[in-house]
């Protein structure tokens, strides 16, 4: 029994580390930090997102296109531990990039002009599409978008591609 008991203290130990080990987003500082991609001023917070590596460094973006396009370049992708975007109805509540939802629209402009916002549920990114229409989409469908619209070569913020 003593020797379950220390495998289950050794466990919960083990897995409090882990936890607390793990990369978070970081603080932004608007109107000073630069994007790590495009290189503009980050200042809307709604559209700011930011990559975080396996040793914990944050890569800030001010724009969820500008950190789609800088993990579809990325030179070591195997060392992104993870992708961080704003939830554009509260944008101090960092969402996982995977799980969040997108209301992809031309009415809604974000500051590279793709057009992408970041929403924790589905019933969120609807509302905002009632009054902006567009098109609700996940992650991999915003990489397509930039992988098409900025590192395609379609000329459409060829600079972009440029810069990095």
């Amino acid at each position: 029994m003593k020797g379950k008991t220390t495998l289950i203290t050794l466990l919960t130990m083990l897995l409090i580390v882990l936890t607390a080990c793990e990369p978070k987003p970081q603080p932004i500082q608007f109107g000073s930090d630069q994007g790590d991609y495009c290189r503009m001023m980050i200042t809307e917070p709604q559209f700011a997102s930011q990559i975080l590596n396996n040793q914990g460094r944050a890569f800030k973006f001010d724009s969820i296109e500008c950190m789609a396009a800088y993990a579809l370049t990325a030179d070591d992708p195997e060392n992104i531990h993870s992708h961080w975007v704003p939830n554009f109805e509260n944008p101090d509540e960092w969402l996982q990039a995977e799980n969040a939802y997108y209301l992809h629209s031309e009415t809604l402009r974000s500051p590279m002009g793709l057009y992408l916002s970041a929403y924790s549920h589905r019933e969120s990114a609807e509302e905002y599409q009632q009054e902006y229409r567009g098109e609700i989409v996940n992650w991999n469908e915003v990489k397509e978008i930039v992988r098409k619209e900025w590192l395609a070569g379609n000329g459409n913020n060829q600079h972009m591609q440029d810069q990095h």
